[in-house]
């Protein structure tokens, strides 16, 4: 998922995008294999609770159950449809001066991470594991030249694609940085001391 003329919100003026990926599909995977056993538990302990109450010869249990199954099955459900939307949400971004991480839920949660692309030492990848491999997925960790902890991305698709074309993007941005910076010393140099100075240096001459 890439292309250069892409607008997003919170990009900014000088800025231009870059790529994007969202998680790999097994981030997408993880919330089904949670659930389904959790559903099938559910699903058990109600057909249990359900056979006590109908021994029971009591309307209003009979009705606190029927009422307790709706609010567990919507509950239940709500959570897993969440879970999937949630994983649209999660998603980095790279523009040509910084990586924004963005970790984000349909209610709860609304985190945005942002590294500017000269604060960055290095990028390396970690692919573990048959599976991970096999799969092509793994994580890009992110060392920062402060003493910050490195940023660590899970579930990352093709970890050494994106691996290439961020340090691509930053071996640009430091060049165009150094051009720029070359220019500007150009354009204006250093003022030279002015005349009252030197007067005064001369009336003064170290010791």
């Amino acid at each position: 998922m890439a292309t250069t003329e892409h607008d997003f919100k919170g990009q900014l003026k000088y800025e231009n995008f870059q790529f994007f990926f969202r998680r790999h599909w097994m981030r997408f995977l993880q919330p089904i294999f949670f659930t389904v056993p959790v559903g099938l538990m559910i699903i058990v302990i109600l057909f249990v609770l359900g056979q006590l109450v109908y021994m029971v010869d009591y309307v209003f249990l009979r009705t606190f159950y029927v009422f307790f199954t709706m609010i567990v099955s919507i509950v239940f459900v709500n959570t897993f449809f969440l879970q999937i939307i949630n994983y649209y949400f999660d998603l980095v971004i790279l523009t040509d001066c910084r990586i924004l991480i963005i970790r984000k839920t349909l209610f709860l949660k609304n985190n945005s991470d942002a590294i500017d692309l000269t604060k960055i030492q290095d990028i390396a990848v970690e692919s573990h594991g048959i599976l991970q491999n096999y799969l092509k997925y793994g994580k890009l960790v992110i060392t920062l030249s402060t003493s910050a902890p490195p940023v660590v991305t899970s579930y990352v698709p093709d970890p050494h694609y994106y691996l290439e074309w961020a340090n691509r993007v930053k071996r640009e941005h430091i060049i165009q940085r150094q051009e720029k910076k070359k220019t500007d010393s150009d354009k204006y140099p250093t003022p030279k001391q002015s005349e009252y100075l030197q007067d005064i240096y001369n009336l003064n001459p170290p010791l």
